[in-house]
């Protein structure tokens, strides 16, 4: 690769992941078309695909964002589940 094509990469805009995309996705799960599962998985690509800058969150949300993926992540665990009211709480917080 060249100098040029990796300073051409390294500059490359990464796809974004903001509060509302989260939003998205619980309401999708409080809707019963997302499965706990499913959004347990989708916070873990989230999360660790930032980490290998493959992703960038919303800029002064990412504390926020990484906070919340981290509850996402184990939520398919029947221990930290989320139920109707804290997928809603979540909702609101990112709102706010």
């Amino acid at each position: 690769m060249s100098d040029a094509e990796s300073l051409a990469n390294d500059n490359a805009e990464l796809p974004l992941l903001t509060r509302a995309d989260i939003v998205d996705q619980l309401r999708a799960c409080r809707a019963g078309t997302l499965s706990q599962a499913a959004l347990a998985a989708w916070a873990f690509k989230q999360f660790y695909d930032e980490d290998l800058e493959l992703l960038e969150f919303e800029e002064e949300a990412d504390e926020e964002i990484r906070d919340i993926l981290d509850t996402l992540m184990f939520c398919d665990d029947p221990h930290f589940a989320l139920d109707d009211a804290a997928l809603d709480a979540l909702v609101k917080q990112l709102q706010a």
